[in-house]
């Protein structure tokens, strides 16, 4: 039996802007994206994290949606417009959340050599990071969705359990 490895020379990634100082370039895989909508009503939580901006109703099922810049701690310059936001619905272990951003840019394919891992001793949230890509003269952060969202998962979980009574 002969033993194949499978070497992966580039990927899919849906990018999108966060505003604040300056205009940054980040990244999801876009096998863990579903969709990306514009943002409709979202109902806020009482008592909820900060960066946890409410739910949302997806065709009947309810999902949390949580503000990426805030999570991430990015300071708001009150650059954001509104028109432009998105929502990318993701899923990770077969559960849907939102990430609200502030622009959607393209779908792109990354090339794995132009992939290098994030600096750790400079980046207090290089835990949510996995790498940083060079793109024609920009760079990309590429967000670990899984990572992100794993902090909050208690939080989402009491939200959810805390909208089916």
């Amino acid at each position: 039996m002969s033993t194949q490895v499978l070497t992966v020379d580039s990927f899919q990634a849906v990018t999108f802007c966060l505003l604040g100082e300056q205009k940054e370039d980040y990244a999801i895989p876009i096998e863990q994206v579903r969709e990306i909508r514009a943002v409709e009503s979202i109902t806020n939580i009482p008592n909820a994290r900060s960066y946890v901006k409410g739910i949302m109703n997806l065709r009947g099922l309810i999902i949390p949606v949580i503000d990426v810049k805030e999570k991430l701690g990015l300071v708001s310059e009150g650059q954001t417009n509104s028109a432009k936001q998105r929502i990318l619905v993701i899923e990770v272990n077969g559960i849907q959340t939102g990430l609200l951003v502030d622009e959607v840019d393209q779908v792109m394919r990354i090339q794995t050599k132009d992939l290098e891992s994030a600096p750790q001793t400079v980046l207090e949230s290089h835990n949510y990071i996995k790498g940083i890509a060079k793109l024609n003269q920009k760079l990309v952060v590429l967000i670990d969705v899984v990572k992100l969202l794993s902090d909050s998962s208690a939080d989402l979980s009491q939200i959810m359990e805390g909208g089916k009574q």
